[in-house]
């Protein structure tokens, strides 16, 4: 009677484990593209809300991927909701956009929905929604 109710036990304690790993987990399926140069890393962060994209702390999610061809896929898992992407490319790996004389971005970067032809695009024009697995693509400027 006792191995039994150990059994049950740990039978219901794996079943409900596997049912609350990636229960409401979406998979984010994000495609850099116009990569000139493999060389460095990509710096990726996701923010899920307009307060922290603007001052660029408290990521959602963030990943520092090593760029070894001129598209990449990166995935995340993400619940429900908003969010938008920040990304550039640390060709040099010093941990910063280099920019030239008048701050102009010497190191390729983008935004989701492809926004920043004229600076940073606003939370709500980058924004985009995630209720099941969602693809986006970024092209690197």
């Amino acid at each position: 009677m006792k191995l039994t109710k150990q059994s049950l036990l740990f039978g219901s304690l794996f079943a409900s484990s596997l049912f609350s790993v990636n229960c409401f987990a979406h998979d984010l399926v994000l495609t850099i593209d116009n990569i000139e140069k493999t060389k460095g890393v990509m710096m990726i962060a996701l923010y899920n809300s307009e307060a922290t994209y603007k001052s660029n702390q408290n990521t959602f999610g963030g990943k520092k991927v090593t760029v070894t061809d001129k598209t990449m896929t990166v995935h995340f898992d993400v619940p429900s909701g908003d969010y938008a992407i920040k990304l550039f490319q640390d060709e040099n790996e010093n941990g910063s956009i280099d920019k030239n004389l008048i701050g102009i971005p010497k190191e390729g970067y983008g935004f989701s929905n492809n926004g920043g032809a004229m600076g940073q695009p606003s939370y709500s024009e980058a924004k985009f929604a995630v209720d099941s697995t969602t693809n986006i693509t970024i092209h690197l400027r």
